[in-house]
């Protein structure tokens, strides 16, 4: 049986709280948005990390128009088909009865992320996001800032918040915070560093990297064409990890800094064993 979950986009502030955006600025936005939601539904049907072209008919996402108080939409990501999704095949048939819980886990965790806010999972939230193929969300939260960039062009410019609900919940505030945030891409300085891996995807080549140094973990990506040496020392420190054996290595990389001085990324050119 078919599923929605709705969600509301609420404009504040400046020229929505008369129930209006400036047409170009807010028409980006909207864009910006929905077609963020589309990739990550996108993924849920198909497993695959697109940032173009058609995408599955197994979960769409619609747009209705916007109401009075503020200015308000109301998008629906509807799912056709929950028993035959990439999801569901993924985290095994039980996921069907669920499988709109983990649709929204992914957008609130992605929308969330890419902005530079932290997402705080449940025990069911852990249970379904460690069964999914390592580094994948990484690769999520990479394919869609450009269109969050987009999703925040309004703001100071028509609107000063985006509000994202589920029902009466609050899942997300946009504000110029997350702006200055995803639109961040100070280049920093070269380092070496002592990492551990707890998420890589070779083909996409994006995965996350502890930190002992900082005490969390951010975003790594690493180019095509880099020596095998590299990416076989990724894949090492990512099995030791996952399988409770020391597992830190060393990394060249350099960073990506947001507005506030945190690591948004970090850009791998060369990864080794510890000797």
């Amino acid at each position: 049986m078919p599923e929605e979950i709705k969600y509301k986009l609420i404009y504040e502030g400046e020229e929505a709280d008369r129930n209006r955006l400036p047409a170009h600025k807010g028409a980006i936005s909207l864009e910006g948005m929905t077609w963020s939601i589309s990739l990550l539904a996108n993924y849920a049907a198909t497993g695959k990390i697109r940032s173009r072209g058609d995408l599955s008919p197994k979960v769409k996402v619609y747009i209705r128009p916007a109401r009075q108080g503020s200015f308000v939409n109301e998008i629906i990501v509807f799912i056709t088909e929950p028993n035959n999704l990439f999801l569901t095949s993924a985290l095994g048939g039980y996921a069907a009865a669920t499988v709109g819980q983990i649709v929204n886990t992914i957008i609130a965790k992605s929308l969330r992320e890419v902005c530079g806010l932290v997402y705080k999972h449940t025990q069911h939230d852990e249970r379904w996001l460690r069964k999914l193929p390592s580094g994948d969300l990484e690769a999520l939260v990479d394919k869609i800032e450009p269109s969050m960039r987009r999703a925040h062009e309004v703001i100071d410019d028509g609107a000063k918040t985006i509000e994202i609900k589920k029902g009466h919940k609050a899942l997300i505030t946009f504000d110029t915070g997350t702006k200055a945030y995803v639109n961040a891409d100070n280049i920093g300085d070269e380092a070496i560093r002592t990492v551990s891996v707890g998420a890589f995807n070779a083909n996409s080549g994006n995965g996350r990297v502890y930190l002992p140094d900082v005490g969390k973990t951010v975003a790594f990506s690493v180019p095509k064409g880099l020596d095998s040496a590299t990416y076989t020392a990724l894949s090492y420190s990512l099995d030791q990890y996952v399988n409770g054996r020391p597992s830190q290595i060393q990394i060249t990389s350099t960073e990506i800094i947001a507005s506030d001085g945190r690591i948004k990324k970090l850009l791998v050119s060369v990864a080794r064993k510890l000797a």
